[in-house]
């Protein structure tokens, strides 16, 4: 007991004397670091083969486009610092940025970013249809080239915006060896990819490109984005300061909403559709599907606002159309032309051969939202006597395959709307992913053609009659009209959607 005051004397200043020693030693700096999680694995980290919008959040670091989407709809100036439509639509102009270079080095000039689009279109992969009417590209200066479509293409430069990869420049090293482009990044954006500190299919890692020619709109020293295919476990690493955002759905949204807090907040917009692409139009496989009044009836078979307010609350509504709420094509009386009907749907199939009912395949890539969608769409086309049949893809490489080997009868599906010129080129321009067997339809073609030369009032009006045409064809069974979800931290700034249709996590931002 005697020695015990003076041990404590010593140990106190023994720690006054590290203390002092740590007040003196210089501060070391806290690392800013943005995690998110992704619901969707990479296709690939080849622009040119990756998928899109949120499945194709894994390029948003590493590549630069010529040009972003902001939530009002407005086109950003990136690598392009202007650009001009000839009075014919057909000839766009494009000014880049000068003193721009690749994180390799090389130059950013008209040279490479011609390089780069002939490889995008030359790859044909899943967005290689949306440059379809692209001619040729020509480099006119070092920093100005022209490109030449068949057909007028009012919103051309959108294409090479954040969202349909084409406008994801690659450096020219990286076309010349594409297989590189698989583990590694070439691009010209605000980072790089860690390819030491990543584990494919997984987590992916990205650090500051020391090249980046705009460093004061970068925000962060590293950026950390993670596979959650399951999303009650993203949300769980949410809450556990695991994760600063998770890209999520409006199922998850809504469902979680009462536990997030004052800590998780939600980001939403509507954006997209969701429901099953018909893709076996002319009953290649499924005969039933050849015919129109069995696809009618399918459409009548789905209480469309029971399953959006059961599943997503006020995050969605229901919908016949592939437009939603808020964007050119989509019209109010569309609405009606496919009542939920039980007793109409059955005597369309009666009438089509089908009293006794029948069975139709839906493919869909596993993972919490579609798991849930199948099973409520299956429920609901129960009662007309149908029998939806599951074909579950562990992939979006798996679904993809099957639609170039046309092995497939309905998709389970869920994608953006948008401008009317690009949104309907996966679904239903003759060669975009979401019409595999090539389904075509002359008035449709026609009205389609018509629209696409026009602008302003008369080209909204045009549109309206291209969707009004889709609806009627029934090539689709659209269900809910579907707001695009994120939850984020309070601590980080998230952007709007709106019109940009994905959030670039690049613009994330820490909350000061």
């Amino acid at each position: 007991m005697t020695n015990a005051k003076p041990r404590l004397l010593s140990r106190l200043l023994a720690a006054g004397g590290l203390a002092a020693a740590l007040a003196a030693a210089p501060a070391v700096a806290k690392e800013n670091v943005l995690t998110v999680g992704n619901p969707f694995a990479p296709l690939s980290l080849d622009p040119a083969l990756s998928g899109n919008g949120r499945a194709g959040t894994w390029l948003f670091p590493t590549y630069e486009p010529l040009v972003r989407t902001l939530a009002d709809g407005s086109l950003e100036p990136a690598l392009a610092t202007s650009w001009e439509m000839s009075d014919d639509l057909q000839v766009l102009t494009v000014t880049l940025r000068e003193g721009v270079t690749f994180s390799n080095g090389e130059a950013v000039d008209a040279a490479a970013v011609k390089k780069s689009i002939d490889y995008f279109v030359g790859r044909s992969g899943p967005f290689a249809a949306n440059l379809a009417k692209l001619t040729g590209v020509e480099v006119v200066s070092d920093h100005g080239l022209t490109m030449t479509f068949s057909e007028p293409t009012p919103v051309a430069m959108k294409l090479f915006d954040h969202n349909w990869n084409a406008g994801w420049i690659i450096c020219p090293a990286g076309v010349d060896n594409p297989e590189t482009l698989l583990t590694k990044s070439c691009g010209a954006g605000p980072y790089v990819l860690d390819a030491d500190a990543s584990v494919s299919g997984k987590s992916y890692t990205y650090l500051p490109n020391p090249s980046y020619y705009n460093a004061e709109a970068r925000h962060w020293d590293r950026i950390k984005v993670s596979v959650f295919l399951d999303q009650n476990s993203g949300v769980q690493a949410l809450r556990a300061n695991q994760l600063n955002v998770l890209i999520s759905d409006p199922m998850t949204a809504h469902m979680n909403r009462s536990i997030l807090g004052d800590r998780i907040r939600l980001i939403h917009s509507p954006v997209q559709w969701a429901g099953l692409v018909l893709m076996d139009r002319a009953g290649d496989i499924n005969p039933a599907l050849g015919d129109v009044r069995v696809r009618r009836a399918l459409n009548m078979g789905i209480d469309r606002n029971l399953v959006a307010q059961a599943m997503f609350g006020d995050l969605a509504y229901g919908t016949a159309q592939l437009q939603v709420k808020g964007f050119d094509g989509y019209q109010e009386g569309n609405e009606a032309v496919y009542p939920f009907d039980v007793d109409a749907a059955k005597a369309l199939l009666a009438e089509a051969g089908f009293a006794d009912g029948l069975t139709v395949k839906a493919g869909y890539v596993s993972n919490t939202l579609n798991n849930a969608l199948f099973q409520a769409y299956a429920d609901q086309l129960s009662q007309i006597g149908v029998t939806l049949e599951p074909e579950i893809y562990q992939g979006i490489g798996a679904s993809l395959q099957a639609r170039k080997e046309r092995k497939i009868e309905t998709l389970l599906f869920n994608t953006n709307s948008g401008v009317p010129n690009l949104a309907m080129v996966q679904t239903l321009s003759p060669n975009g992913s979401l019409n595999p067997y090539a389904s075509s339809d002359p008035e449709l073609s026609a009205l389609i053609a018509a629209a696409s030369r026009l602008t302003g009032e008369e080209a909204r009006q045009a549109w309206d009659a291209v969707y009004a045409k889709v609806v009627e064809l029934a090539w689709f069974l659209p269900v809910i009209g579907v707001d695009a979800a994120y939850l984020a931290t309070s601590n980080v700034e998230v952007p709007e959607i709106g019109q940009s249709i994905v959030i670039d996590i690049t613009k994330i931002r820490p909350r000061s």
